[in-house]
């Protein structure tokens, strides 16, 4: 019993340290962009070894599709605790969501967006960065029991996002509620 006590604590220590270097790489491409991730950036960013980052990914590749998984994942858990508290006044809701990715994290959203144009280029990663389309379709489905208007709202919204974070407009509660009015 107690060697697999102690196999379990390695695999624990080892998926945190994983989850660590990945956090780490997603700030390097919030930092520098996807062209800026290395092993060696990646690793002073972790403060820990190239040979550690090796270890878990092996290869630059490796890296990038963790991290386009990971950021994919931890976003579809934030979404999905946003989309449960959209309350009686969603447009106001989603307007706060996209101020926070707009504002509070917005390096977030530019890595993810930089992941997500990078899958563009890559077939194998496009299925990764597909899925962190799905919890942005969920919210969507509250406004609209049209399955084609709820897609529809998420391109507008990526759209919106893209806009924004290259400044070529401002984004308000106007917008959504027209947004909205338009796809019910």
């Amino acid at each position: 019993m107690q060697v697999r006590q102690g196999v379990d604590g390695r695999r624990m220590r080892g998926e945190q340290r994983r989850s660590e270097l990945l956090r780490a790489t997603i700030g390097v491409i919030e930092r520098d962009g996807v062209a800026g991730v290395s092993h060696r950036a990646v690793a002073s960013a972790a403060d820990v070894s190239v040979a550690s980052i090796t270890y878990h990914f092996a290869t630059l590749d490796d890296l990038l599709i963790a991290a386009l998984s990971w950021a994919a994942d931890d976003l579809a858990v934030e979404l999905h605790g946003r989309g449960s508290e959209l309350g009686a006044r969603p447009a106001d809701e989603l307007s706060r969501l996209i101020e926070d990715s707009l504002i509070r994290r917005r390096g977030r959203t530019l890595a993810l967006y930089e992941l997500y144009l990078y899958a563009a280029r890559r077939p194998e990663l496009r299925s990764v960065a597909g899925a962190w389309l799905e919890p942005l379709t969920e919210i969507a489905r509250a406004f609209t029991a049209d399955p084609q208007k709820a897609r529809l709202l998420v391109a507008a919204l990526d759209g919106l996002l893209m806009q924004a974070l290259i400044g070529a407009r401002d984004v308000d509660r106007a917008d959504f509620a027209a947004l909205l009015e338009v796809l019910r």
